[in-house]
């Protein structure tokens, strides 16, 4: 799957949970992997009064996701 593919995509919990959908994909460039799904645009984040509170917030560890297929499930914290 093509990371453009992901963009869009519900993001919903193994219970059930609606997260939100990919605004943005973040990068790890020295590991050559996705390392968290954003459900806001980064330009929104920024503008934010509290950058780390809002990123905490609205960021998925790409680790906890489960499957990708019209949806993104993902694991429980």
């Amino acid at each position: 799957m093509m990371l453009s593919e992901i963009y869009g995509k519900k993001i919903i919990t193994s219970g059930g949970k609606i997260l939100g959908d990919v605004k943005e994909i973040v990068l790890d460039i020295e590991n050559g992997q996705v390392s968290h799904l954003l459900t806001t645009k980064l330009e929104q984040l920024a503008k934010s009064g509290n950058v780390r509170e809002a990123l905490s917030k609205n960021s998925i560890l790409y680790k906890r996701v489960k499957n990708v297929a019209e949806s993104i499930v993902v694991s429980e914290k």
